[in-house]
């Protein structure tokens, strides 16, 4: 069953639409300096994926699921077609979406994935979640401090993980994911997508300090999208475009606008 999913909307009405999907554990809100610059050209929605976010938490956490979510939300805002950029898992999600939905697709990037299964190495991101207790923390330092203690320094992790959790109106915190959800469903998302040949005109775009996708992985997606284009950007690892969004953002929007 879809679910409706939470969007944060920028740029003008009658603009061109270009959606947005984070990653596992991520919303729409790291997106949104980015979302502010793209909406110049754009009308953008800046989507949190079920069981992320401000969208519904389910049972069920899959790519099936995932890419009718988005389709549904086209459907409901009157979105015939739109541009979608997707990273991490909403990477995989767009690429499926493309797969299946190829008519409600004007481009299609994809940040820091590629479609082959990958080995589950967050077990201990998530052992240190279920581990916390957010809800009698005092502080957000509180929080801090304990994921520090199970995950160490984690210069980059520490701060994306942090930005999940939010203050209860009763006191305390929680994760804005669901993190038992996400626990369990974790070996489907880190699973191989089945793809065919697509013409939709395709951006990849990846982390040269990374390692999420080879240069192998690059030469494969050449059988499957007929009008790829491919970009790297130095000293970036998988979190992009946050580490480097001035590159990112020049990269992608010459993709989009030419």
């Amino acid at each position: 069953m879809t679910v409706e999913l939470y969007s944060r909307v920028l740029g003008e009405k009658g603009a061109p639409h270009l959606i947005v999907l984070h990653g596992l554990l991520g919303s729409c809100d790291n997106w949104h300096t980015l979302g502010k610059t793209y909406a110049e050209n754009f009308r953008v929605h800046l989507l949190d994926a079920r069981n992320h976010g401000r969208s519904p938490h389910t049972s069920d956490h899959n790519y099936d699921l995932m890419t009718e979510d988005l389709l549904n939300y086209l459907d409901s805002n009157n979105i015939e077609k739109a541009s979608i950029l997707g990273h991490s898992m909403g990477g995989k999600t767009v690429m499926m979406f493309a797969e299946r939905h190829p008519d409600r697709v004007d481009k299609l990037i994809v940040a820091d994935i590629a479609p082959k299964a990958y080995e589950a190495h967050h077990g201990p991101i998530f052992d240190a979640l279920l581990a916390s207790n957010p809800s009698t923390a005092v502080s957000r330092e509180e929080v801090h401090a304990d994921l520090k203690n199970r995950l160490g320094e984690a210069e980059t992790l520490l701060p994306f993980l942090m930005k999940g959790l939010h203050r209860v109106k009763g006191g305390g915190y929680e994760w804005k994911y669901n993190v038992e959800v996400l626990a369990a469903t974790l070996d489907g998302v880190t699973d191989e997508i089945t793809l065919s040949m697509n013409t939709i005109p395709t951006l990849f775009i990846r982390g040269l300090k990374s390692g999420y996708v080879s240069d192998v992985d690059l030469e494969k997606l050449y059988d499957v999208y007929v009008q790829l284009e491919t970009a790297d950007i130095e000293g970036a690892g998988h979190w992009l475009h946050a580490e480097k969004p001035d590159e990112f953002l020049e990269i992608t929007t010459d993709f989009l606008i030419h």
